[in-house]
């Protein structure tokens, strides 16, 4: 990777190409690779891109970089001026309120509250109800000469489990996964354009209505779902206040499919790629957790972090991060150092100790990271023994999308 000076610049472009072009890059780790030899803290316009592991880490543990005073300025920049617009400023508040948005002590209060419902075994008591769903996408898709994996199989999944477990009707989710897409696709290293702005303050106008509205009713009439147990959460006497909910309860349905869909879609696209590993696993299904695992390293779902912005000077390497930087740190970049990974760039679904940070780290390691894990590993075990062999019809396109994923992933069987 040391081919090129950094004075000579890479032939892919810069960091502030990959940043505002993104979605363009089909291979983008070439570029991270140099980045990471020759500028690990790369400057993009008022932005500082970082790109080893162990600085990725750093990002995300230091609270000297603040996420919570980026997801102002990014709801502010997506928004514009909204004047005297109440149920917008609402929205907004409701969006920065959100535990991925929020910084100490606050994070830690707010995740306290939250932690109870996702441990280990209460997404055990889920597990049944993963497998049935699974299995009932899979027998409408085992007759079909031709299905799109996004569609059909990535997407339904995450999207039943969280409305059945939030108590959200299922026949909302066109709606909230139209808002969704919308707010994933928002800008957060680039200027927006007017059309964009309007979309996304629609999407978070429909979200604080469709939620202030669904727990005023259930206030009415509290159950055992994630929704009743906001409404009555507590910690040491300390409720979550309305906006507080009402920014969970999106992030809850945000989070809760589309970075678990994509998942889904990069790994059966990853093992499409690659014959071998897919054909050892068809051989031995019980090695799907650790596919998983590979899977989520080798191409993440999220591939870059929240930007988050430097509140005091910072060292970081040979360089200093000043006051006031927003911060991206390149998960995607991270998960193939190879200070940290023997042969980052080998696609192995056997690979041992694979301690990636697909899910983040620290303080904001993700909350839902086992049921998002589980949901896989039963969707993947359920295709490699129920389903034909798959193949791929052509080379899906990307999304232009904050989340590294696909519009869609369409095979045929047999």
């Amino acid at each position: 990777m040391g081919n090129h000076s950094p004075e000579a610049g890479h032939p892919l472009g810069t960091a502030g190409e990959l940043l505002a072009r993104h979605q363009d890059f089909s291979d983008p780790y070439p570029l991270l690779a140099w980045l990471r030899d020759n500028e690990p803290v790369a400057q993009a316009g008022d932005m500082r891109f970082v790109t080893r592991y162990d600085d990725v880490v750093t990002v995300y543990r230091d609270e000297r970089f603040s996420r919570a005073r980026q997801a102002e300025a990014e709801i502010n920049a997506n928004t514009g001026d909204i004047g005297d617009d109440q149920d917008l400023k609402n929205a907004r508040r409701a969006f920065t309120s959100m535990l991925i948005h929020m910084d100490e002590p606050d994070h830690r209060r707010m995740r306290h509250i939250l932690e109870g419902a996702f441990k280990p075994s209460s997404v055990v008591t889920w597990l049944p109800r993963v497998e049935a769903i699974t299995h009932e996408l899979i027998d409408k898709v085992r007759d079909k000469p031709r299905f799109d994996v996004l569609k059909d199989l990535a997407f339904p999944l995450p999207e039943k489990v969280i409305c059945e477990l939030m108590g959200v009707p299922h026949e909302d989710h066109a709606l909230w996964g139209a808002w969704t897409d919308t707010i994933v696709r928002a800008p957060r290293t680039y200027a927006p354009s007017a059309e964009q702005i309007a979309k996304i303050r629609d999407a978070q106008r429909n979200f604080y209505h469709y939620f202030r509205d669904l727990v005023r009713q259930r206030s009415k009439n509290l159950s055992d779902d994630l929704v009743s147990a906001l409404i009555r959460a507590e910690n040491e006497g300390d409720k979550l206040s309305e906006l507080e909910v009402l920014g969970t309860l999106q992030l809850l349905i945000m989070a809760g499919h589309e970075t678990t869909a994509t998942l889904v879609v990069n790994g059966t696209y990853l093992l499409l790629k690659h014959p071998d590993q897919y054909r050892l696993l068809r051989e031995d299904p019980e090695l799907v957790g650790a596919a998983v695992e590979e899977m989520l390293r080798y191409e993440s779902p999220s591939h870059w972090s929240l930007p988050r912005e430097a509140l005091v000077d910072v060292p970081m390497g040979d360089v200093v991060i000043p006051a006031g930087a927003p911060v991206v740190a390149a998960l995607n970049s991270a998960n193939r150092d190879p200070t940290r990974f023997a042969q980052p760039d080998q696609f192995d679904i056997t690979r041992k100790n694979n301690f990636h940070i697909a899910f983040a780290a620290g303080p904001h390691f993700c909350l839902g990271n086992q049921l998002a894990r589980q949901e896989a590993r039963i969707m993947f075990k359920a295709m490699v023994t129920r389903l034909p062999e798959l193949h791929l019809t052509e080379v899906p396109e990307l999304k232009d999308s904050f989340v590294r994923g696909y519009e869609s992933l369409v095979v045929t069987q047999g």
